[in-house]
């Protein structure tokens, strides 16, 4: 393919039209978060279209569009030689390039909302056109009349609509310095700078694809002779990007045929000639999340370009549908040879992606009793196209249509989306990626009205099991959308006017009277039309580099054989299909209305009455993917240079452009007659719109990647300190508005949802809420804390709401300098129950004994070396006063703590100045409770020492390095308590069992001496443990969950040992970290000249030997909990931390092999297929099908129903990913 196509970040024709990033500078980024509408008009068009730079970043980059490879700072030049600012040289701009420039600006602003509101209001434009444009629509046509009147003119067609091998086309390219003949000419040159400029924003902002089909319209109706045919020139090159985005959706790849394995081919999407340069930027999305950037950024140009399609369907520029015979030439089965996909119509287009739908997911359902790797792609590549068809039908007009969209969405609910072939990630209880438990935790709660009225709240208002995800919501959108387009019922619609707005209505153009006397000239103005031939649709291509290789592919499925030369390796859908979670009520039925006012009488807020009540399930779902649109296509980065390319305010400022997209509530009976009441909906199009947003926001960050995770985030929308940023500059963008929004969906989601969400959505809440109250000065109603207090303090049992509350707390205080002395001043209420309960009970001072404290002095003190220490520890000289070893039970006695009084009092004493740290702070904590209960007065309230520690002191660091310096002296301790033990124990004593006793005792003091709210350092320290071999995988698993008799399960132990899993494989020879553009990895080549697969494979069955045991043993352990657990009612929280574990741990260690082992390593190393690592995984009984027949087994022998449901949950979730 030619170079303009070889990578979505370097489109050399496209580069010379990003003049809107010079013009605007740094972004805006110096204006307040108020509301100016002309400073959004300004900004909200920072991205370039079609190109991004990096993994989990933005559109462009903002300074000089043809900087060449230098000048990444502000605006450089084309030179790669650094000029002299100071120089008085100046150098002359290419009046052409200027014009260009401005071009790019004023078509990027073309369709802005926030500017066509403005410019509504200020030219009065209150009503509805007769054609019922709205009046921002209207505004947004005036702009586009205006443009195409600046565009066609005599003087300016020549320089704007050019297109071809066009003379100008070669003063306006970028120097690259290669040569490019008319034979190598790129598709953006042949299509136009203006074509391109039009197709890269259509596919990229997501709020003003209509915008651009009226540009289209106008710019084909009024250009002259020597010009015409643009809109032609717009949907080829829109078919051939469609067609490049499908291949990398799917992820089609020619198969080498040089490796046994069916699996090992490499994405190469007909790229191989593109250039290094484009390669090596793309090397971090590659490697990003699970390596999936660039096909999640493929998906949402490709959903962007069909909508754009769409409307220019509706325009009449494009095909609508062809005569029936021709639209179903494609029912004959069998080879594609027959079907002319040359020649489609937008239905045809359409009917073309489900046939290929439908065909992969039949191939996956065949194959279904022996699942592959490639059944498993050909299923979400099925899964992906529907949601893609899906998407455009929307916007279709679909009264013309509705018989074929009826037939199309019932052959993919049939075989696509049908309960025996999709299986959803976010299903409850079940799916890897489930942000809701099949049921309630068992929160203690003993009163019989309450639980049954938790249980009537459930059956009401949890969202029903079918729309678990974006996709199955979609396919009840469009189901919806299409039984209302039949019947004509316009209050079934949709309020949302994205779907039907059309800015081309607006648009004029001049006729000749012919003779008829017409005022002011001979001409007048009638509506532009188009009246040319529809076009067709070529999405297949008929050359090779311009050709589509993934719909041949489906459409063949069923007549290849082994030797085909392509494949799909569609890995998953992250980024693409997202959990749902319905925060506010739905909408009422109407028929009941009346009564639940009456019943409830309770005050609210009245713009969250008024969303419940107008915006119906369909409108909430547009929202919903807005917001996702406006979030992935406006995402903010940072450029290699390190600045900011754009910024979560510009983010939040897109998302509120949504308020504009939404009609007038329609009027019932009663009220059509009363002019006031349609005059103030009218006002009130998108009240309590701040709701949805923030709905949708928070759903998304309950679903996002956990902080310290291993797995890194798929996409931007993944990515749990970007959503936050997002939505605290949305909440200062609209202070009045969203605050509100946010406390009532909070408050909403602690008292109904906290209980049924899994763990790690609990955690990414309490997490996102701690960051926003930072951020916020701690603005929270004083009530809710005094509120949720009563569920921290309600005894010793866990309690879901009180986990929440303390992870909130402890969130807090970890981000902040004083820690929880900030908390108790600025954010509790006084005298708080909450300070004794989380920042005190568990971290009372307690004296150090003698030996302990002498032991401290050594290590941090004195600075003995650590020879002469470790000498000391072994004497007879360090005796102990703890409990006979050997007390209590014969199975217990070698996990007794008083076994391992030596080694416990070296890991006191070498975590001296963190406990001298939490004693300050408790003091601290103290004392300011102190001053808050004497008014303020500090006298009298700090000890004289309490400050004593210098603040410049960084124990995390201190710790990590006295672990590596003073290794020898805890080996040597734990080897003498092994020596003592075994010495007094009669009978044959297990070596390895003694040893791993020892090692979880290590770990137990780590963490009952370390504070409890900082699980950062926690998990530094044993990855420094680890590092240094003094404790192994198998003992961090067992002290996780808990396998001793002395220890229980604990929390997020999942996280610990998926970094102990990390930081293992790392450890295998040869192996190291490289985290500079996402996760990487370095293999140091020993240079002996062997077979690089054969050492791959070396290093694989290494790193097996030692994670396949562990693992093992987590799910044996998992087992045994939930055989034994209690519980009928409701789900024990134990049993949620293991299912939830179990399922969040395999998923990091499929990455971790993934990265470290089947991702495309450095040159010279081999790398080994996805498919030999499952197969080795199975090879060990550590398959899928294994461990879901294991798990459908224990369920049988479990004591409690509840610990039977999770067992056959797991078992379920196992089935699903094999």
């Amino acid at each position: 393919m030619d170079s303009s196509l070889t990578s979505d970040r370097h489109d050399h024709s496209r580069r010379s039209y990003d003049s809107h990033r010079s013009h605007s500078g740094r972004g805006g980024r110096s204006y307040g978060g108020g509301g100016n509408h002309h400073h959004r008009k300004r900004h909200h068009h920072h991205h370039h279209p079609y190109r991004r730079d990096d993994y989990g970043g933005g559109r462009s980059n903002r300074h000089h569009p043809r900087r060449g490879r230098g000048g990444r700072g502000g605006g450089g030049g084309n030179s790669n030689n650094g000029g002299n600012r100071f120089s008085t040289e100046t150098k002359s701009v290419d009046p052409q390039y200027a014009m260009m420039k401005q071009l790019t600006a004023m078509v990027a602003k073309m369709g802005d909302l926030g500017g066509a509101a403005d410019a509504a209001v200020m030219t009065a434009d209150t009503n509805d056109d007769g054609d019922g444009v709205r009046p921002v629509v209207q505004a947004i046509g005036r702009n586009v009349q205006d443009l195409v009147a600046v565009l066609c003119s005599d003087s300016n067609a020549s320089l704007f609509l050019r297109f071809g091998n066009d003379s100008e086309n070669e003063s306006a390219a970028p120097d690259d310095g290669v040569e490019e003949s008319s034979k190598d000419a790129n598709a953006s040159e042949k299509a136009g700078p203006l074509a391109s400029l039009v197709h890269s924003c259509a596919s990229n902002l997501p709020l003003q694809t209509p915008s651009y089909a009226a540009l289209t319209l106008g710019v084909e109706c009024c250009a002259p002779s020597s010009h015409a045919g643009f809109g032609e020139r717009c949907v080829i090159l829109g078919m051939r990007c469609l067609g490049r985005d499908l291949d990398c959706i799917l992820e089609c790849c020619s198969k080498r045929i040089d490796d046994e394995s069916e699996n090992n081919g490499s994405y190469s999407n007909n790229n191989d000639d593109g250039k290094k340069e484009e390669r090596e930027r793309c090397k971090a999305e590659q490697t990003g999340g699970y390596g999936n950037g660039i096909q999640i950024d493929a998906y949402y140009r490709a959903k962007l370009m069909l909508r754009f399609l769409a409307h220019l369907s509706n325009v009449g520029i494009v095909s609508v549908m062809k005569q029936q015979q021709e639209e179903k030439n494609n029912d004959n089965e069998g080879g594609g040879g027959n079907i002319n996909n040359n020649n489609l119509s937008m239905i045809g287009l359409l009917q073309l992606l489900v046939r290929c739908a439908c065909n992969a997911a039949s191939s996956a359902t065949a194959s279904s009793g022996n699942p592959t790797s490639s059944s498993s792609s050909l299923r979400r590549a099925s899964v992906a196209l529907a949601s893609l068809v899906l998407s455009t039908i929307p916007y279709l007009d679909l009264k013309d249509v509705h018989d074929s969209i009826v037939e199309l969405v019932e052959e993919l609910e049939g075989t696509v989306l049908a309960n025996h072939s999709y299986c959803s990630e976010y299903e409850p209880g079940i799916g890897w990626q489930a942000i809701l438990l099949k049921g309630e935790l068992d929160d203690g709660e003993t009163m019989e009205e309450e639980e049954e009225d938790d249980e009537d709240d459930t059956d009401e208002d949890a969202p029903s099991p079918s729309c678990a995800d974006t996709l199955q919501d979609l396919l009840r959108t469009v189901r919806k959308l299409v039984n209302a387009s039949q019947g004509n019922n316009d209050a079934m619609q949709s309020r949302f006017a994205l779907l039907r707005d059309a800015p081309w209505k607006s648009l004029k153009v001049g006729t000749s009277s012919d003779g008829m006397e017409v005022e002011q000239g001979g001409s007048s103005e009638v509506p532009m039309v188009y009246t040319g031939e529809p076009l067709l649709l070529d999405l297949v291509g008929t050359e090779p580099d311009t050709q589509c290789n993934c719909v041949p592919y489906l459409l063949a499925l069923n007549t290849l054989d082994n030797t085909s030369s392509t494949e799909l390796n569609c890995r998953m859908l992250d980024g693409i299909i997202f959990g749902r979670l319905a925060i506010f009520d739905a909408p009422p039925d109407p028929d009941e209305e009346e009564e639940e006012e009456e019943e409830e009488g309770a005050e609210s807020d009245p713009n969250l009455d008024w969303y419940v009540k107008t915006y119906s399930l369909i409108d909430r779902f547009f929202i919903a993917d807005a917001v996702r649109d406006v979030l992935m296509c406006h995402r903010a980065m940072v450029s290699d240079a390190g600045a900011d390319r754009s910024a979560p305010k510009e983010v939040a400022e897109q998302i509120w452009m949504i308020s504009h997209l939404f009609h007038p509530e329609a009027p019932s009976s009663q009220e059509k007659d009363n002019a006031a009441i349609t005059t103030v909906d009218k006002a009130d199009a998108s009240r309590g719109i701040e709701y949805g947003i923030v709905e949708t926001l928070l759903s998304l960050i309950v679903q996002s990647t956990p902080r310290e995770s291993d797995v890194p985030a798929s996409s931007p929308l993944n990515q749990h300190l970007y959503l936050a940023r997002v939505l605290l500059e949305l909440t200062k963008l609209k202070p009045t508005l969203v605050p509100r929004a946010i406390v009532l969906a909070v408050s909403g989601m602690f008292e109904d949802f906290i209980p049924s969400l899994t763990p790690v959505a609990r955690d990414n809440l309490a997490t996102w809420l701690a960051i926003h109250l930072f951020n916020t000065d701690f603005q929270w109603p004083k009530s809710f804390w005094d509120h949720w207090a009563s569920h921290v303090a309600n005894g010793s049992m866990r309690n879901s709401r009180g986990d929440f509350v303390t992870m909130v707390l402890r969130s807090m205080a970890a981000l902040t300098s004083d820690g929880a002395v900030t908390l108790v001043k600025d954010c509790l209420p006084p005298n708080s129950p909450l300070v004794a309960s989380i920042f005190l009970a568990d971290n009372q001072e307690t004296s150090s004994p003698p030996a302990e404290q002498d032991l401290a002095d050594r290590f941090w003190n004195a600075n003995h070396d650590p020879d002469t220490i470790r000498q000391f520890v072994i004497s007879d000289e360090l005796t102990h006063s703890s409990d006979p070893i050997g007390e209590g039970s014969e199975d217990h006695s070698m996990f007794h703590r008083s076994v391992w009084w030596r080694t416990g009092l070296v890991i006191r004493a070498l975590l001296y100045p963190s406990k001298r740290e939490q004693s300050r702070e408790i003091r601290l904590v103290a004392a300011a409770v102190k001053q808050l209960a004497n008014n303020g007065d500090d006298s009298m309230v700090y000890d004289d020492d309490v400050d004593e520690v210098d603040p410049t002191e960084d124990i995390l660091l201190d710790l990590s390095d006295a672990i590596s310096r003073f290794k020898p002296v805890i080996l040597a301790a734990l080897a003498k308590d092994a020596d003592a033990y075994d010495s007094i124990t009669t009978g044959r004593v297990d070596d390895d069992q003694l040893l791993l006793a020892g090692e979880v005792f290590i770990l137990r003091e780590f963490e009952n001496t370390l504070p409890s709210w900082d699980t950062l350092l926690l998990n530094v320290l044993i990855q420094s443990l680890m590092k240094n071999k003094i404790v192994s995988i198998l003992a961090v698993a067992t002290w996780g969950i808990g396998g001793t008799p002395c220890n229980s399960l604990r929390p997020q132990w999942w996280k610990c040992v998926s970094t102990a899993v990390s930081t293992f494989i790392l450890s295998v020879k040869g192996l190291s970290t490289d985290l500079g553009g996402g996760i990487g990895m370095i293999i140091d080549d020993t240079g002996n000249g062997g077979d690089s697969s054969e050492a791959a494979e070396t290093r694989l069955a290494d790193a097996l030997k030692e994670v396949v045991p562990t693992l093992k043993c987590i799910v044996q352990q998992g087992i045994n909990t939930l055989t034994m657990m209690d519980g009928d009612n409701k789900i024990p929280p134990v049993g949620v931390d293991i299912t939830e574990g179990i399922k969040r741990l395999f998923r990091s260690v499929l990455f971790l092999l993934h990265i470290h082992f089947s991702s495309e390593p450095p040159s010279g190393i081999q790398k080994i297929p996805h498919t030999k690592v499952m197969k080795c995984l199975a090879d060990m009984d550590l398959g899928w099908d294994k461990l879901a027949s294991d798990f459908q087994a224990a369920s049988s022998s479990s004591k409690s129903s509840q610990g039977s449901k999770l067992l056959l949950g797991l078992s379920k979730s196992f089935e699903h990913m094999a």
